[in-house]
C-alpha cells in the first residue's frame, strides 16, 4: 500500500475518531442535564426596588413579574418579597453565581421604574429602560448589561454608592450621569452626553471620554478617562 494511501486512511480514521468523541460527550452532556421547570408570578408596576442580601437579574418587560427555574426534582428556590405602596421590596433571594446553572431568578419591571435600593447585594441588570433611574448602593455590587450603543437606555441615571460597593456597565449611551462615591468604585464604558459627580473616601472611577465631564475627587480617590 501506499505511503499516501495509508497516510490519508489515518487522517480519515483521525477524524472519525473525534467525531465520535464529540458525539459521545454531547450525549452525556444531554444525559446529566436536570429538567428544568419555569414559574412565573405577576407582580403589580412598582416604580421603586428596595434589595437586601439577594442575587438575581433585574430585566426590562412588558408587565411585571418574578420568573425561576430550577431542576424539576429540586426545591424550589424560595422567594421572600412583598409589596408595599409603589415599592417592591426583595429580601433574601439568592440565584446560583455560577453561569448557565439552576436556580436561575429574573425580577422583570416595565419603564415605570425609577429607583433601585441595594443593600449587600449583587443585581445583575439587563436592557433595562426608563426615562430616570435613580440607584442608591450599600455594600452592593451591580452589573449593567444594557447592550446598546446607538440608543439612549436612560434621559438620566444617577448613582449613589458607599461602603466598597462595586458597579460595572457595558458600552451603552446615556444623556446625563450623575455618580457619588464614598469607598466604592465604578468601571463605566458608558457614553455619557454629561457626567458629573463627587469622588471621595478612596474610591475609584474608570470611564469614557464622550461629553461633558465634571467629576470632583479628594486626594484619596483616583479618575481615569479613557478615549
Amino acid at each position: 500500500m501506499k505511503t499516501s494511501k495509508i497516510i490519508f486512511i489515518s487522517i480519515l480514521s483521525a477524524i472519525a475518531f473525534i467525531i465520535l468523541i464529540a458525539f459521545v460527550d454531547i450525549a452525556i452532556k444531554n444525559h446529566n442535564r436536570p429538567e428544568i421547570k419555569v414559574n412565573k408570578q405577576l407582580l403589580p408596576a412598582f416604580t421603586v426596588i428596595y434589595i437586601s442580601n439577594s442575587n438575581f437579574n433585574l430585566m426590562q418587560g412588558d408587565s411585571s413579574y418574578i420568573e425561576t427555574a430550577y431542576a424539576k426534582d429540586s426545591i424550589p428556590p424560595s422567594l421572600n418579597y412583598k409589596i408595599k405602596g409603589d415599592t417592591l421590596v426583595v429580601i433574601e433571594i439568592s440565584q446560583s453565581h455560577s453561569k448557565d446553572s439552576y436556580p436561575s431568578i429574573r425580577i422583570f419591571s416595565t419603564d415605570s421604574l425609577k429607583s433601585i435600593i441595594l443593600k449587600n447585594s449583587d443585581i445583575n441588570i439587563v436592557k433595562l429602560k426608563s426615562a430616570k433611574i435613580n440607584l442608591n448602593m450599600d455594600q452592593s455590587s451591580i452589573w449593567f448589561n444594557q447592550d446598546n450603543v446607538n440608543l439612549s437606555s436612560f434621559s438620566s441615571l444617577e448613582i449613589m454608592a458607599k461602603n466598597h460597593s462595586n458597579i460595572n456597565a457595558t458600552s451603552f449611551k446615556i444623556d446625563n450621569l450623575s455618580i457619588n462615591l464614598q469607598k466604592s468604585e465604578a468601571d463605566l464604558a458608558i457614553l455619557a452626553g454629561k457626567l458629573n459627580g463627587t469622588i471621595s473616601d478612596s474610591s475609584r472611577v474608570s470611564t469614557r471620554l464622550a461629553g461633558e465631564i465634571s467629576l470632583k475627587a479628594d486626594k484619596t480617590s483616583t479618575v481615569s478617562i479613557n478615549e
